[in-house]
């Protein structure tokens, strides 16, 4: 009885571990475990690799899954201001681990007000901001964590379009509220004036401030003390409270995204602008801050808000980066020595403050011509000619400077110019400084006709390059680019509700315009060196730094040494090119239509006598 027992056992055993097998064949059958493991180990052998297993290994990664997003995980960190701002960190599963793919440490949200806004004023913004960084950091960790799960770093488009989706989801939500609580307190206030006999509805003015129509319409400016009429500018776009979590997120992805395909993230960015990675990389040209000036500044000087030097193109960042380093402790040199003038033959004060959150020196300058000149007799006695060795560039930043009351632009305290007087006014100086190959933001974009006139003066020579007259990337780049207002360039920043998506497809876009891009860091920047990759990746013309000094500032500039120095290592570093000056011209005058021919006709014949 017993040995039957054992028999049946055995039997059962036996068929059981038949069938096991019969699944284990089944199962690397249908994976093609043995016809690999054949190809490999046939080829191996050949190629007798000093690793076999590594070798194996980068065999076998090719048939693993993609990585697949596990987690979003966002806290508060620290800009180099020491502002509050967003660190993210992507989680993601790889050959059945998880893994911290990407640890991000996003910009902090750029001011609107000017440094001279009232102290109430700023500091009902940064509780704005505040705010809005305590929104987005609950976002990220709740509805953006919940909705990227499964989805590939590697897809950018995908998920910027799920998370711009889901910010839109608020923004809808956010003006549905507004319109039903306008529409409530319009009907309490009609029925409040039913009630009182004799009564009429009326619409409250607008309160004072710098948009309302009394700020914009301006005073007695014109001939005969006629009012000067003054085009406001654009109401400012309203931003949902936490969508800095769209540049904070978009950013970690990217970064996520190369670490997934092992690539560094230049080449990742470079795959995303143009669909494949590029045979060259040219390097992007600093520019980098020495002064900053404007408004906020001391001295009597509005009208430059930075003066930044510029590497020139055709020569390597290792070459040119130093010399600009080596203006800036010149400059910090003549500005300390003799008891704080400079040591020209004027003789003029110069009154140093410090140095500014930008990384630039903040000097006293009464008129523009003194920051250039600065720069210029630093380079004369280093050696070093402008125009030749560095190049100069100018923030002009025009709307931080217009007077909305009087519709002029205040150039120098105390000295308005109307904006047709503002065109000869930069054409002197840059005529007089040819080694200005670049400024930013001469005129708001509501003085469109002198910013192309000036373009059509000055745009074979100089970039005029757009920043603030721009929508953000996310408009602009569904929005029609016409001949009526044209830049030479666009500088885009990765901040508040712009993602990668938008910026890339954006450049794309403008860049078949004639434009050239330009990629900037931010006020509240980090030691994250993110933008120097981007910028090689999406082949800027520019990357704007910030200051020559500040740890954050000068990380990108190592970082670009680096990656040039790699890419002349393996023979992928493209030559710089001169500069391409796009020329700007007016377009022509509309036709007049039929009926306005007509009467142009009878007003130009000549009258009988």
């Amino acid at each position: 009885m017993a040995t039957t027992e054992k028999t049946m056992a055995s039997v059962k055993e036996a068929r059981e571990l038949y069938e096991l097998k019969q699944k284990a064949a089944q199962f690397y059958a249908e994976n093609g475990v043995p016809a690999k493991m054949e190809d490999i180990l046939n080829s191996m052998f050949y190629d007798n690799p000093n690793d076999v297993y590594g070798h194996l290994a980068n065999y076998f990664q090719g048939f693993a899954q993609p990585a697949k997003i596990t987690s979003v995980q966002a806290r508060s960190a620290f800009d180099a201001k020491g502002q509050r701002t967003i660190l993210t960190d992507i989680f993601c599963s790889v050959n059945n681990k998880t893994k911290l793919l990407a640890s991000s440490v996003n910009s902090s949200v750029s001011p609107l007000l000017s440094e001279l806004a009232k102290p109430e004023e700023l500091d009902d913004e940064a509780k704005d901001r505040e705010a809005g960084l305590e929104a987005a950091i609950n976002i990220i960790n709740k509805e953006i964590a919940s909705r990227l799960q499964g989805l590939q770093p590697t897809a950018q488009a995908d998920i910027d379009k799920v998370i711009t989706g889901y910010i839109g989801e608020l923004k809808a939500a956010e003006d549905e509220r507004i319109a039903r609580e306008a529409e409530t307190q319009a009907n309490t206030e009609g029925s409040d004036n039913e009630k009182k006999p004799g009564s009429s509805i009326t619409k409250d003015k607008p309160k004072s401030g710098k948009s309302n129509a009394s700020s914009k319409k301006g005073g007695k400016g014109g001939k005969g003390g006629a009012p000067v009429v003054v085009v406001p500018d654009e109401p400012r776009e309203r931003m949902v409270a936490g969508s800095v979590c769209l540049s904070a997120t978009s950013q970690a992805v990217c970064q996520a995204g190369a670490a997934a395909d092992g690539n560094e993230v230049y080449e990742h960015v470079a795959a995303l602008r143009f669909g494949q990675a590029p045979q060259q990389y040219r390097m992007p040209l600093p520019m980098v801050t020495i002064f900053q000036s404007g408004r906020a500044a001391p001295g009597k000087s509005n009208c430059v808000k930075e003066y930044m030097l510029v590497s020139p193109p055709g020569k390597l960042l290792n070459e040119s980066v130093p010399k600009i380093f080596a203006v800036y402790n010149d400059v910090v040199k003549a500005i300390m020595g003799k008891n704080g003038s400079t040591p020209n033959k004027k003789a003029e004060k110069i009154v140093a403050r410090n140095v500014t959150d930008l990384g630039a020196l903040m000097v006293s300058f009464d008129r523009p011509e003194q920051g250039l000149d600065m720069i210029q007799e630093s380079m004369t006695r280093l050696g070093l000619t402008p125009g030749e060795d560095l190049y100069l560039g100018l923030n002009l930043a025009g709307h931080e400077i217009f007077d909305y009351e009087k519709g002029k632009y205040e150039v120098v305290t105390g000295q308005q110019k109307a904006a047709d007087d503002v065109i000869d006014f930069w054409v002197d100086i840059i005529t007089r400084y040819p080694a200005i190959i670049a400024i930013i933001d001469p005129f708001r974009k509501q003085e469109g006709q002198q910013w192309m006139s000036l373009c059509e003066k000055i745009s074979e020579k100089c970039y005029i390059l757009g920043d603030n007259v721009w929508h953000r990337p996310g408009l602009l780049k569904d929005e029609e680019l016409t001949d009526t207002f044209r830049s030479s360039g666009n500088v885009y920043r990765l901040e508040q509700m712009n993602t990668i998506t938008n910026i890339l497809e954006c450049a794309k876009k403008t860049e078949e315009a004639g434009n050239e891009t330009v990629l900037s860091t931010n006020i509240g920047d980090t030691t994250d060196v993110f933008l120097a990759d981007m910028a090689v990746g999406m082949n800027a013309r520019f990357l704007k730094v910030g200051g020559a000094s500040r740890g954050e500032r000068v990380s990108k500039l190592n970082r670009l040494i680096s990656l040039e120095l790699a890419l002349q290592g393996c023979g992928t570093l493209a030559p710089g090119g001169d500069f391409s000056f796009p020329v700007i011209t007016l377009p022509p005058p509309p036709e007049p239509e039929e009926g306005d021919a007509e009467e142009a006709e009878v007003k130009d014949s000549p009258r009988k006598k």
